[in-house]
């Protein structure tokens, strides 16, 4: 068994090793993202931030709805008269008073009431439940856009899981592989078949690859903690990915219906536009505290007291009641400027929404068409990689060659291989961005790559 096929096989038993040692299951990324739609932080945020935010227009409409209220009250009255005026069936609960001109009379009193008012015009109230439908609006495309968003971030900790395990393994890999040659570079100097120089040329490589495996081993725990940050704890081994991926450029093919796409269909940007017409509407609500309100009344009211109190009474009322603050102060005027401020900062906010989901848009579309070719052009490296390890091996082993070109051989080797893994998952992500930015990443897209894992018995 040569060299070559020694590290590809000690590769896949490594890469075996770190991915849990056992078969791996196929779902796991459809099952990851069902625990992270109950524990992950960042989308209950998102869903009680819309609970809240949608209650804003119940709010407002109440203003416009019947209003009625109940009263009841009871007070002790002293009331003056003089002597002549109170007959002597009312004098009960009367005194007399020092020069007996007068007397004073207590009693209690107690009342009931029920008042009822329905707006017919308030400028302000009328803008204020615009403005809410608009702010509950925005806050359901965000959690909407958190939904997706969710998807994308589930997939990308597995890939970074996945990408960490490749990258450990193949450090492993590399640094067993250059153990190996130093091992024969350092018996060809002891049998005098080769120079001491070789031994040092190979221990250089092999001590520059121990710092790498530490960082790798190292960002393969933290790629763990991002997923678990997301999905909580986890006893789930991470099922690795086919080899073969298909791989297809974007339908449709133009850049251009994507970018129209996401200006229609991006949840972010459409976020951010109906902020926009709320704030507009809250520029009209605040102008209307300076406007009359019109108001349907009508009360009904009962007093219990004392014959000579002026006994029980019963008021029904009628109307129509009519205010107009003139004069604030200057707060309304404050208070439009302060809203149209606002009102330009949301614009500015949706012109940046509007930008960024273009320039991601476009990167995404840019890097599948590229990510086909690059992942084409990586797999032909690492397969002309391992060729040239192996012509500069036999080289070497006849003595026709240089161990320095062995040893960049297999460095390079190994640097393909890197590159190839990483675009893999780099061309996954892209897909998954594309349709993000787009309005149209669903669960249904995440299942179709759980679909391409390794599948275990």
């Amino acid at each position: 068994m040569n060299l070559v096929d020694v590290i590809v096989r000690y590769s896949l038993m490594l890469i075996a090793i770190v991915l849990g040692g056992q078969p791996a299951h196929a779902n796991d990324l459809k099952q990851l993202y069902e625990l992270a739609l109950t524990r992950d932080t960042v989308l209950q945020v998102a869903h009680f931030q819309r609970d809240a935010t949608i209650e804003v227009r119940p709010q407002a409409l109440a203003p416009l709805l019947p209003q009625l209220s109940a009263s009841a009250s009871a007070t002790r009255e002293r009331a003056g008269y003089e002597s002549s005026q109170i007959s002597s069936t009312q004098s009960a609960g009367c005194a007399l008073s020092a020069d007996a001109g007068t007397q004073r009379c207590y009693g209690t009193v107690r009342g009931l009431g029920l008042n009822l008012s329905q707006t017919l015009w308030s400028y302000q109230a009328f803008n204020q439940l615009k403005e809410a439908n608009f702010q509950a609006a925005a806050a359901e495309a965000t959690f909407r856009g958190a939904e997706q968003n969710l998807l994308l971030r589930v997939a990308q900790a597995y890939f970074g899981i996945l990408s960490a395990s490749d990258q450990l393994a193949a450090n492993r890999s590399e640094r067993e592989a250059f153990g190996t040659l130093l091992n024969q570079a350092t018996v060809r100097q002891q049998t005098g078949v080769g120079p001491r120089s070789d031994v040092a040329q190979a221990q250089a490589f092999y001590d520059a690859t121990e710092q790498s495996v530490i960082d790798a081993a190292n960002a393969l725990d933290d790629a763990n903690l991002a997923l678990t940050e997301i999905v909580g704890p986890r006893a789930d081994r991470i099922a690795p990915l086919r080899d073969d991926i298909p791989l297809s450029s974007p339908e449709p093919a133009s850049a251009e219906e994507w970018v129209a796409a996401a200006r229609q269909e991006n949840f972010d940007v459409r976020a951010a536009q109906l902020k926009v017409e709320a704030a507009s509407r809250d520029v009209s609500a605040q102008r209307g505290r300076g406007l009359p309100t019109l108001l349907l009344t009508g009360s009904s009211s009962k007093l219990s007291q004392n014959e000579i109190l002026g006994g029980n009474q019963t008021l029904d009322t009628v109307g129509v009641s009519f205010s107009w603050p003139i004069l604030q102060g200057g707060a309304v005027a404050s208070a439009v400027r302060q809203s149209r401020a606002l009102y330009r900062q949301a614009e500015a906010a949706f012109d940046a929404a509007l930008r960024d989901a273009e320039r991601q848009t476009r990167a995404s579309f840019r890097n599948i068409v590229s990510g086909v070719q690059r992942i084409a052009a990586a797999r032909r490296a690492v397969a002309s990689g391992r060729d040239a390890v192996e012509a500069s091996r036999r080289s070497v082993e006849f003595g026709t060659g240089k161990e320095f070109d062995l040893l960049n051989a297999q460095n390079n080797y190994y640097v393909a291989i890197r590159a190839y893994n990483q675009a893999r998952y780099d061309y996954l992500t892209n897909v998954l961005g594309l349709k993000l930015e787009a309005g149209r990443l669903t669960e249904r897209d995440l299942i179709a790559i759980d679909d391409l894992l390794v599948e275990g018995g």
